[in-house]
């Protein structure tokens, strides 16, 4: 018991260190306003991608968990990349793995001392007004950026319910949209969740879908063709994950 706390603290301790010692680089960038230039989100979402993949290995030193991501390549552009979302760390785990994504995060992060810098810095999109959101989604995807976005607009609960408004994007701005899966062998880092009882974890995150949304039902109108693709991503995930 003193020993899964101790791990925990120090996993906790460490993503706080690395959070703060990046906004030493995040915070001068967002004075100069140099953050309002892509490249230069680029490059802090370079670097989340470094700091956070450290946060990874020290967690997986210590044992608290383990990863698996099947699936790393992303080499094309204007592609929606969604997935379930069943505990706090899966954006850091996404964000990590697949380089220069932008994606969707909680308004309230803008306001985290450990997280504001690197939101802000590397020009994530805020969910804080949800009409801006649609079309700040739509640019970053007809600007040719990939796009991270978790469909439930929270962590999983009892079953898995996906909002339209992630299929509105995909259709009217993506190419392709690729759906990962995101599986854990123990329900932890929910919302409320006591960080000191973390168990260890094995995470296995595998692309599931890859669809070319150029091609998909392409003859109808976008309002059905929305409507499909949500039916369709949503069933498939239900059924995936009531099998497990």
């Amino acid at each position: 018991m003193i020993k899964n706390i101790f791990l925990n603290f120090i996993c906790y301790f460490s993503f706080g260190i690395i959070c703060l010692l990046g906004n030493i680089i995040f915070v001068p960038i967002i004075l100069l306003g140099l953050n309002k230039n892509l490249k230069v989100q680029f490059f802090c979402r370079d670097l989340v991608r470094i700091f956070w993949g450290i946060f990874l290995k020290i967690c997986c030193i210590s044992g608290k968990i383990k990863i698996e991501f099947k699936e790393k390549n992303i080499n094309f552009c204007s592609c929606l990349i969604i997935a379930n979302h069943p505990s706090l760390l899966d954006v850091v785990f996404m964000l990590a793995n697949l380089p220069r994504i932008n994606c969707v995060v909680k308004a309230s992060l803008k306001k985290n001392i450990f997280l504001f810098g690197a939101i802000k810095a590397s020009g994530y999109i805020s969910n804080e007004d949800e009409e801006r959101l649609l079309g700040y989604c739509l640019d970053a995807l007809r600007k040719g950026e990939n796009l991270l976005i978790f469909p439930e607009g929270t962590r999983t609960k009892e079953s898995i319910v996906f909002h339209k408004a992630a299929f509105y994007i995909a259709i009217n701005a993506a190419k392709k949209l690729r759906a990962y899966k995101i599986d854990m062998d123990k329900t932890a880092l929910k919302q409320n969740h006591i960080w000191y009882k973390t168990p260890n974890i094995n995470y296995i995150f595998s692309l599931e879908k890859d669809i070319d949304i150029t091609e998909f039902y392409n003859d109808l109108p976008n309002p059905l063709r929305v409507r499909k693709l949500h039916s369709q991503i949503e069933k498939f995930y239900q059924k995936e994950l009531k099998n497990e």
